[in-house]
């Protein structure tokens, strides 16, 4: 991606962020007519743009701040579909038919703190992977149309859960420009007509989608609905 993609954690020892090597925007439909967005991300080594120079941290810095204990974790992954949890973030939470236009008008919004239940503990949109198998929340999604896609900027929440903290004390940002929807996936046994029926309740103005195979050089198609231009 372009280096101007990038994940900062604030109060780090890598106050310039780390560069996103993969990242994904895709939607789907789910066998009970729920329209989700899921969102996969993973960065470059956090040391890729620091010289490869060693670091040494004195005795009293926090794992957080220290850069020895930061590179023992190699790099970051925060997914909805990297561990196949059915993560994601519900799009469709009212009556009104999806469109990207109120999706840049209005953003998303997913786990707000503080978290109410346990239920709200086991139904997080994102796993984490940072500095060990870690939590977030508190996330906030604000988008805007560039000619080739979105740009989109994103804030939450961490805990280290990892190492055994439960308070979400640590913020996050990311920065992605001119990111391309990857469009929206149905369950396996649909058929197209079946999937198009689905969609026609969820997503306004479907004339402007097209059905496209994501694998034209297999002999098993895989088929998802994606918009013609945003």
């Amino acid at each position: 991606m372009n280096k101007a993609s990038r994940i900062y954690f604030m109060d780090s020892p890598y106050p310039n962020g780390h560069w996103i090597k993969e990242f994904k925007w895709s939607g789907r439909i789910d066998e009970d007519d729920q329209l989700w967005f899921d969102f996969h991300l993973i960065t470059e080594n956090y040391d890729v743009d620091d010289n490869h120079l060693p670091s040494v941290d004195g005795e009293t810095v926090s794992n957080w701040h220290s850069k020895v204990f930061w590179d023992n974790y190699q790099a970051c992954t925060l997914s909805s579909t990297y561990w196949g949890d059915n993560q994601g973030i519900l799009v469709d939470t009212t009556n009104a038919p999806f469109s990207f236009q109120e999706l840049i008008d209005k953003g998303l919004v997913a786990n707000p703190l503080p978290l109410q239940s346990e239920d709200d503990h086991d139904n997080l949109a994102f796993s984490i992977y940072l500095l060990g198998h870690d939590t977030c929340a508190g996330h906030r999604l604000a988008f805007s149309k560039t000619i080739d896609g979105m740009d989109l900027e994103w804030t939450g929440k961490i805990a280290l859960t990892y190492a055994g903290e439960e308070e979400f004390n640590h913020d996050f940002k990311i920065v992605v420009r001119n990111v391309v929807f990857d469009g929206f996936r149905y369950p396996k046994e649909w058929s197209q007509e079946e999937a198009l029926e689905a969609f026609s309740d969820k997503i306004s103005s479907l004339e402007s989608y097209e059905f496209v195979d994501m694998n034209p050089k297999s002999f098993q198609r895989n088929y998802q609905l994606v918009p013609k231009k945003l």
